[in-house]
């Protein structure tokens, strides 16, 4: 006999918690979210409320050399990834080369750089202008409209239901719980609401805070391999989706909640993603650098800008039992505060989530 299950939020982390429950048949999983992955919907339609859909994304380790749990989870999703990227072409996910460019050398070897495929120091003489060390490895572009969809639509085939509904506190996801099992058995709820936790009934999690983030959706068919440049001088990246398609950032504007573009951003944007990376336009040398910067300018598809969902102390991970009044007590299982790890950590949190709920 099946338990029921309610997930609350349709990110790339509420949609992969529902499809790792509703894979194993023990669990009947409903989701209920403000904002569900709709096809062809415009980014300027699309709500700041939640992150997922104004990612980049790609994989690269946000896990410092100390916290070896959230290296556990990027790893593991890292590996799931890799092979999903084989196994479904339709996700989004493609398999592409990655490259780090820090502007002071990390301390300390990086954690990961022995446990992603195919990784090399670039030599010094490689490297440009104001960079002190380099990394190049096998890592994952992810098509974010494309794989939201594709978790959505694997849910949906699996028998999993999905209410397009906001709720004004935790407990009211269960009445969009699905029949399952005996009648006076209550769902388990699986809070995945993000940033939205911070003001959700029942929840109201203070310690969740923004960090914005600007990006720019450009047309650039040549650009195939991710770069990032890390330091406190520039923190600039280029991402391809591809489909001919790239998106460049970025800014890192912790405790900011304005969702409003700013066009001198995009300028700088723009100039440091050239600069990352010339294969964004094709190489002309008799153009002049502001020309060709005005030429990607002109290959804007978009302007995106997001709130991802920090938490002071990290992920919130755990049960919580909640009285409902007239019914009785409701586990909870949190999973929020993903920051900007979401998407590469996403698959490994969904595991511990099902975790949680088999030990109940």
């Amino acid at each position: 006999m099946q338990q029921a299950v309610v997930v609350v939020g349709a990110g790339v982390i509420g949609l992969s918690v529902a499809c790792k429950l509703q894979e194993t048949g023990k669990y009947s999983v409903a989701i209920v979210a403000e904002n569900v992955p709709c096809a062809n919907t415009p980014q300027s339609r699309l709500s700041t409320k939640w992150a997922s859909p104004w990612a980049g994304a790609h994989w690269r380790a946000w896990a410092s050399n100390q916290d070896t749990d959230l290296q556990e989870m990027e790893m593991r999703t890292y590996r799931e990834m890799l092979r999903r990227a084989d196994d479904a072409p339709e996700s989004g996910i493609s398999v592409a080369q990655g490259v780090e460019l820090y502007e002071e050398s990390p301390a300390e070897p990086l954690w990961y750089a022995s446990m992603v495929e195919n990784a090399r120091e670039i030599p010094l003489a490689d490297l440009p202008e104001g960079i002190e060390y380099g990394l190049e490895y096998t890592t994952l572009l992810i098509n974010v409209p494309k794989y939201l969809l594709y978790l959505k639509s694997l849910f949906v085939s699996k028998g999993g239901r999905i209410y397009e509904q906001s709720i004004e506190h935790i407990l009211d996801a269960v009445r969009y719980a699905p029949a399952a099992g005996p009648a006076s058995a209550l769902p388990i709820v699986v809070n995945c609401t993000g940033l939205g936790s911070r003001a959700l009934g029942g929840v109201n999690d203070k310690k969740l805070y923004p960090i914005r983030g600007q990006t720019l959706l450009v047309n650039a068919a040549e650009a195939k391999r991710t770069v990032t440049r890390i330091g406190s001088q520039k923190f600039s990246y280029v991402i391809p989706r591809g489909d001919g398609t790239v998106v460049i950032g970025g800014s890192v504007d912790k405790h900011k909640w304005s969702c409003e573009p700013s066009n001198a951003l995009s300028r700088q944007i723009i100039s440091r993603a050239l600069e990352l990376e010339p294969a964004l336009l094709p190489v002309q040398s008799s153009e002049t650098l502001g020309s060709r910067l005005e030429m990607l300018a002109e290959q804007i598809v978009s302007v995106g800008v997001g709130l991802r969902p920090m938490r002071e102390g990290g992920v919130r991970l755990e049960i919580e039992k909640m009285r409902k009044e007239g019914a009785g007590l409701v586990s909870v299982i949190h999973c929020y505060g993903h920051g900007g790890f979401g998407f590469q950590s996403s698959l490994a949190f969904a595991d511990k989530a099902l975790e949680l709920a088999n030990a109940l």
